[in-house]
């Protein structure tokens, strides 16, 4: 397997895991599940623009950071919503700050929609 077959795979394996941590939180309501979803999140967040900046370079194209990498996909047309990206960005630059409950509270509310755009991401993304 490519390292691009393997970041790919590595991008599905989060996604599908970060929507049962939700869907656990989302059942028991407990900071552990919550926080379990953040993580799955940041982890997303990684893999996925270290994944389009190397879908990028394979098209010539080069992303030195997260926000290249994603304003790349959106001129490849991979992304759809920049905007919602923008949120993202900011979501897991705050990510950092989850140690104070209301900020892990107000991102745990947003983890919901942030998963259903990089799950459309996933499903636009051409194979490997």
């Amino acid at each position: 397997m490519s390292t691009l077959e393997q970041s790919r795979a590595d991008f599905e394996q989060i996604v599908v895991r970060w929507a049962e941590a939700l869907a656990a939180g989302a059942k028991t309501g407990s900071d552990r599940d919550r926080d379990s979803a953040i993580l799955r999140f940041e982890l997303a967040y990684e893999v996925t623009w270290k994944l389009l900046q190397r879908m990028a370079r394979q098209q010539g194209l080069e992303a030195a950071g997260p926000r290249d990498a994603f304003a790349q996909a959106f001129k490849l047309g991979w992304i759809e919503d920049e905007t919602a990206w923008f949120d993202i960005i900011t979501a897991r630059n705050l990510a950092v700050h989850v140690y104070r409950e209301a900020s892990a509270t107000a991102l745990a509310a947003e983890l919901p929609r942030h998963l259903a755009t990089f799950q459309r991401l996933l499903a636009k993304l051409p194979a490997p």
